[in-house]
């Protein structure tokens, strides 16, 4: 699965990173199976005809070996070779991230040819008052109303597309779980409504203590899947700098078409 440097950062995938996106910290880290509010597909990354197929999905032999059941443990390193494969095996999909207040829609595209285009909120609750677009190593950012190159737009645009871009992209979330060494599954699945109105009852992994990653001290990073390794959604509550951070991320309409495109100048 080919995967773009430029994708992975410092801040790739932790709390530390969508605060400095949103402008906004939370410390409330109760924030279990929360439901982002759901956004409209961005303008820049349309679906595909309804004559294109999605993806078919055969459960990867990384998840099918995993031993997900009631109150196991996993070891990181298997959790990750799950999730990257599940995700490779779908290619394409959609997902909903919420943090505190603000919430933002990224489609994504996989693979040898990775792409991400999304919106994010702003603080007033003015939907969309931020997007970007992320293809072949180019981005675009729209944070005025019209689209420009992140690379002449002015240092705070571009580092704001930046941070939403590599916490968006889920081909880093496999780099944190494999990176502390013991998962533990819940007794019981949780019931998580996603943001295309569909209900799932996922198995809850999480990490069996505090670990350090880039630079911060994740606290509880949760993971959500489906009893064929199809990742339903993450949540991490961290602490960097001496402030904590909750995001939570959801997962739908995994295999199916998008398009993403430059947007026009």
């Amino acid at each position: 699965m080919g995967r773009s440097k430029h994708l992975i950062s410092a801040i790739a995938i932790t709390a530390a990173g969508a605060a400095l996106l949103t402008g906004c910290s939370s410390g409330d880290s109760d924030t279990d199976a929360a439901e982002p509010a759901a956004s409209p597909p961005v303008a820049s990354s349309p679906a595909a005809s309804p004559s294109a197929s999605a993806t078919p999905y055969t459960e990867p032999a990384e998840c099918a070996g995993l031993g997900l059941k009631s109150e196991a443990t996993l070891a990181g390193k298997d959790l990750a070779g799950c999730l990257s494969a599940a995700f490779a095996a779908y290619g394409t999909g959609t997902e909903n991230l919420l943090v505190g207040d603000r919430s933002g829609t990224t489609r994504f595209r996989l693979g040898d040819d990775p792409a991400l285009a999304g919106d994010v909120d702003g603080a007033d609750g003015k939907h969309a008052a931020n997007s970007y677009v992320s293809i072949g190593g180019e981005e675009w950012i729209k944070s005025d109303g019209a689209w420009e190159k992140s690379d002449s737009k002015e240092a705070v645009d571009a580092e704001l597309g930046k941070k939403y871009r590599t916490v968006s992209d889920p081909q880093g979330i496999p780099d944190l779980v494999g990176s502390f060494a013991t998962w533990k599954v819940d007794t019981e699945k949780a019931l998580i409504s996603l943001e295309n109105g569909k209900d799932v009852q996922a198995w809850r992994v999480t990490n069996a203590r505090h670990f350090d990653y880039e630079g911060s001290e994740v606290v509880e990073y949760i993971v959500w899947l489906d009893d064929d390794g199809t990742p339903v959604g993450v949540q991490n509550t961290s602490n960097t700098a001496g402030k904590s951070n909750t995001y939570v991320q959801h997962f739908y309409d995994l295999g199916q078409p998008v398009t993403i495109e430059a947007p026009p100048q």
